[in-house]
């Protein structure tokens, strides 16, 4: 009903300015009881999230989980702890304002440089101030106006490791008519608080207003030629405030003086009643916060069993409360809330410890793992500590277990050097803990496979000895073989080869002398053998050679012949008139010369029987082909055959040469 019995007007500008992404962030959730505002500005460059509205929504979820005056430190602690769990690529920095009211009082809570402003009446009746290095500044050394810079010099903001310290405001009275105003560094860093109060005082309207601070940041903009980035300012205008209806509650007082001037006595005594109710609440009460505190000192010095002892009696006090009874309802509920969520706690460290210690690290791993996010919400270092390193603890025994584990099975299956390593990664992250026995089982592990391997080695080295003497049977055995394979292979060549010999074939033996060479040049048989084959060899091819030397001779022989036969044939046609034929006989008779390189009389002869003709001189008389042209074509044939056998000759150094190269 408070909501609906009160109107606050609430309204807001956001601008991203200059910035590449969005830095500023602001929302509202109201309650049937109780409204959040929170307003925030980032410090980083994350462009995948806006860690300003982040942190504006952390506050926000806490809130609604648990809506109260009381707990804007746990909100924004809360917060803190979502920035820091989202600080995975780089660093969040985040400067945020909350404010809580019940529609008729307000607290308020800021870390960082956002700034808020109550305004009533054309005056400010409230000026938060700010956690930078330029509030320092003009504390301590009471300068008018700092460097602009120092305004972004943040003390604290949410995204610190170490543990968040916001302002909270004492609880104030909301004013009908009057404003509050949330601004961003960019507007309050940058606006004078007589430019914000001249607006206000000008405008007289929420919107209006806003819009006067936005024009007022663009011309100073403009005249001065200054980038700006993202800002945000937003209001919310205090039109109605909850109050209970005078009328009814005039009506219900003369009833109930009506109800009591008649029982008098009933009166007296159920007002002692509810007096001595009220006092033994009281007393109750204090009773479970000294429990409460007791129990706070003891988990401060990590002291948990006690502080478990001592939440365990305030949640039994705190169930004996009458949350019925009317007196400090709310008191009575947040304080029962508050005792229940710190011995449950407790409870699920007691829990998580005797997982551990039972060696269910998985279990204990989770139930850590809840701690440490309650113990941050509550605000509970020491515990979230602790839980963080058990988790820690835990973490690095699961992975040594699953090294282990890894160990054993490739041990099983005689993958030994895998083995090891696994075990080795185990020994390594045992030496950052004490564990002596399962450092002890490890090494025995260890130990067992370097007897085994060194067992396999010895058997190895024995089997490949027996192998390499066997191996080495073998392969004489083998090359044996293949020398005697090769001799008659060889045999068979040469054989082959002195039969076309015989044959007149003697290109076919030259082929045949070439394979046995070839044979021969790779044979690795004894030197006996290879002794007997280089003669053979040797032999075949002297008979080859010679055999060549005379088809070479005998060719020359048979083409002097021819070339003779052109002469007398040539003559001849000459007698008969016939020059052309004539001619053309001298000319093959040349060729044949040339063909066998043949330059002598022989020659010079046939050259001057064609200048006869030519010349027509009639009859001409035949070059000599007597004996003596004979003789030269036998001396001339005999050179070329001496020439062919020795370029034959060569030949076959030469492949014998690359043959047994």
């Amino acid at each position: 009903m408070r909501n609906l019995n009160s109107k606050l007007v609430m309204d807001f500008i956001s601008e991203q300015g200059y910035d590449s992404i969005e830095k500023t962030y602001v929302a509202y959730t109201p309650l049937e009881k109780y409204v959040c505002i929170a307003v925030a500005e980032s410090y980083d460059n994350e462009r995948e999230e806006n860690s300003a509205q982040l942190a504006v929504e952390a506050v926000l979820t806490a809130f609604e989980k648990k809506p109260s005056l009381k707990r804007l430190r746990e909100y924004i602690r809360y917060a803190n702890e979502q920035i820091l769990l989202h600080s995975t690529r780089s660093q969040l920095k985040v400067s945020i304002t909350v404010l809580v009211s019940d529609y008729t009082r307000m607290r308020y809570a800021y870390c960082g440089n956002t700034r808020l402003f109550i305004l009533y009446e054309n005056i400010f009746t409230h000026i938060s101030k700010t956690q930078t290095k330029f509030q320092q500044m003009l504390e301590e050394e009471g300068e008018d106006r700092p460097e602009p810079e120092e305004i972004h010099n943040l003390t604290e903001y949410l995204g610190r490791e170490k543990r968040v310290r916001p302002f909270v405001s004492k609880t104030m009275e909301l004013t009908e008519g009057s404003t509050i105003l949330f601004a961003t560094s960019n507007l309050w860093g940058r606006l004078s608080e007589i430019e914000i109060l001249d607006a206000y005082e000008y405008t007289k309207t929420g919107r209006e207003f806003l819009e006067i601070l936005q024009e007022l940041l663009l011309s100073l903009q403009e005249e001065h030629d200054q980038r700006m980035g993202s800002f945000t300012a937003a209001f919310l205008y205090i039109e109605k405030t909850f109050k209970e209806d005078v009328q009814k509650k005039k009506k219900k007082k003369r009833m109930i003086w009506i109800a009591v001037i008649i029982p008098v006595v009933i009166f007296l005594l159920i007002s002692i009643v509810i007096m001595c109710m009220r006092a033994l609440d009281r007393r109750k009460i204090r009773e479970i916060e000294k429990l409460d505190q007791r129990g706070v000192r003891y988990m401060d010095y990590a002291n948990y069993n006690k502080a478990l002892t001592e939440y365990e009696q305030a949640v039994k006090q705190a169930e004996a409360l009458s949350l019925n009874n009317w007196q400090y309802i709310e008191e009575k509920r947040e304080l029962s809330e508050t005792v229940t969520d710190r011995e449950a706690i407790l409870t699920l460290y007691q829990e998580a410890e005797a997982a551990f210690l039972a060696g269910e690290y998985e279990q204990a791993l989770k139930l850590y793992e809840q701690i440490q996010k309650e113990a941050v919400y509550q605000g509970f270092d020491s515990l979230s500590a602790d839980a963080e390193a058990k988790t820690e603890e835990i973490t690095a025994r699961l992975q040594i277990m699953q090294y282990i584990s890894l160990g054993d099975m490739y041990h099983s299956t005689e993958d030994y050097d895998e083995a090891l390593l696994q075990y080795h990664r185990a020994l390594n992250e045992l030496s950052k803990m004490v564990d002596l026995q399962l450092q002890g089982d490890v090494q025995a592990k260890i130990f067992a496979i370097r007897q085994k391997q060194k067992e396999d080695t010895q058997a190895e080295e024995a089997a490949k000895q027996e192998a390499a003497q066997q191996k080495e049977e073998e392969e004489a055995a083998e090359k044996a073989a293949a020398a005697d394979k090769a001799v008659i292979k060889i045999n068979t060549y040469i054989a082959n080869a002195n039969i076309a010999l015989e044959e007149g074939r003697t290109r076919r033996a030259r082929e045949l002398y070439k394979q046995a060479l070839s044979r021969y040049n790779k044979f690795t048989g004894s030197s006996e053998d290879a002794d007997k084959l280089f003669k053979d060899i040797t032999a075949l091819g002297q008979a080859i050679t010679e055999a060549e030397v005379k088809a070479v001779e005998e060719a020359q022989e048979e083409r002097l012949t021819q070339a003779a036969k052109y002469v007398l044939q040539a003559k001849e046609a000459a007698r008969g008139g016939d020059t052309v034929k004539a001619k053309g006989l001298y000319e093959d008779a040349l060729a044949v010369y040339q063909e066998l390189n043949i330059w002598d009389e022989r020659m010079e002869a046939v050259y001057a029987a064609m200048d006869e003709l030519t010349q027509g001189t009639g009859a001409v008389q035949a070059p000599d082909t007597g004996q003596g042209q004979t003789s030269a074509a036998q001396n001339a044939g005999q050179e070329s055959d001496i020439g062919q056998q020795s370029t034959d000759q060569e030949s076959d150094n030469t492949q014998d040469t690359q043959a047994k190269g």
